[in-house]
């Protein structure tokens, strides 16, 4: 159903990779997520990997430190 999808290994998604936030060109993810990093690279976006191990803890990903401000 979803031929041009990204598809994420299971290591991207226990390290909440499928969590991360774009700006439409920039995706942050957690510095485990290479291999989707990596297809997203190739997709055109750049990854941004930062460490959220004291995020994980509490089962929070990149997408939880967002705060959406709309009109």
């Amino acid at each position: 159903m979803f031929p041009d999808a990204v598809i994420a290994t299971a290591q991207d998604a226990e390290y909440l990779g499928l969590n991360g936030v774009s700006d439409g060109h920039n995706v942050v993810l957690p510095i485990e997520a290479t291999d989707l990093g990596d297809r997203l690279r190739a997709r055109g976006y750049e990854p941004v990997y930062v460490d959220i191990s004291e995020l994980r803890k509490s089962g929070g990903g990149p997408k939880c430190c967002t705060l959406e401000i709309r009109a």
